[in-house]
């Protein structure tokens, strides 16, 4: 089942929807969603090095042109994505002033959809960090550093992940890529508040709302969106083996509807690597084998999907795992 006529009124009444998508799927669901790629796609799709992240790569993208034509009524096939000046995807045709963006880590992925105003969403998968309040040095901003090494311990790696992905989902809303330093605004990171963007230099941060997204055990997510939102509803993306190119559809939970001011908590998602790692990702320039790995800019869709054959995506303070294609827009 596709993106209903009722959800299309929905997302204009909630501002915004977000999809939940699970991306380990059977093997014959990831052949029809592989169906829906484009040749670009599938050929990004190649360049990874192991199976599982091809997979999750082609369900990932898959989803997204089911969603995207569902609400559009267009054949998820014959969608065509395009980047826009500073590198945002956006979609060519139909011309339309439907705006979305993709964020996927481990077996998780977000999509943000809303009517004519900028999105940006990011997951992230929670795992231990030695030098925690080290790597927020260098990914933070001062502000931002000072308030997590103010809180507790126990607290501080999750209260990390909440921050990280409000100021990605902000970056991505943007589309300024990595040429937008992380230490230009400001997000809250105490437990227990609703997200919030606290500073954009040059800018007015009530010109824009953040909103944690429940994404399960583990993990973390926020939304980033242009303007005042009001509220935004979250619900699931189900795929039912063996049943066509657009089996897609609600998640048994059905919506959840967030009005302003109120959102779950959620779970956490994917940034830091192994301890010890000596590669890291650094100043947020993508340094890269010209002649093995593909671009690692902004070019795409999502800064966690870009094939990586041999070595590693660095970015500032942040150990990326070799078996993650992270590190790049898709």
């Amino acid at each position: 089942m596709s993106v209903s006529a009722q959800e299309r009124l929905e997302l204009r009444r909630h501002e915004c929807h977000v999809w939940r998508v699970t991306l380990d799927l059977p093997a014959d669901v990831t052949e029809c969603l592989q169906d829906l790629l484009s040749g670009e796609e599938r050929n990004r799709a190649a360049r990874f090095v192991f199976p599982v992240d091809r997979r999750r790569f082609v369900v990932a993208h898959g989803c997204l042109r089911q969603i995207l034509g569902g609400y559009l009524g267009a054949e998820p096939e014959s969608l065509i994505l395009a980047n826009g000046p500073s590198g945002k995807p956006f979609l060519a045709s139909p011309r339309t002033v439907l705006r979305f963006n993709l964020s996927h880590s481990g077996d998780a992925a977000l999509v943000a959809v809303a009517w004519d105003r900028e999105v940006g969403v990011d997951v992230e998968t929670v795992r231990p960090i030695g030098d925690l309040l080290g790597l927020a040095a260098s990914c933070f901003s001062p502000v931002e550093e000072r308030a997590l090494g103010a809180l507790p311990e126990r607290v501080r790696l999750d209260c990390f992940f909440d921050g990280w992905t409000r100021k990605e989902a902000f970056v991505k809303l943007l589309g300024d890529g990595l040429s937008r330093p992380l230490d230009t605004f400001d997000v809250n990171l105490a437990p227990g508040e609703p997200a919030r963007l606290l500073r954009v230099a040059g800018g007015r941060a009530r010109d824009w709302s953040l909103r944690a997204i429940e994404v399960g055990p583990g993990r973390r997510g926020a939304l980033a969106i242009e303007g005042c939102l009001r509220s935004i509803s979250v619900r699931d993306w189900v795929h039912r083996s063996g049943a066509g190119r657009r089996d897609g559809g609600r998640g048994g939970r059905g919506p959840e509807s967030l009005p302003r001011g109120g959102e779950r908590r959620g779970a956490v998602l994917d940034l830091a690597g192994r301890q010890g790692d000596s590669e890291r990702l650094a100043c947020r320039r993508q340094e890269r084998d010209e002649e093995r790995m593909p671009r690692l800019d902004q070019g795409g869709l999502d800064r966690h999907d870009a094939g990586e054959p041999a070595g590693r995506a660095r970015r500032e303070g942040l150990i990326l795992e070799e078996s993650l294609a992270a590190g790049a827009w898709p």
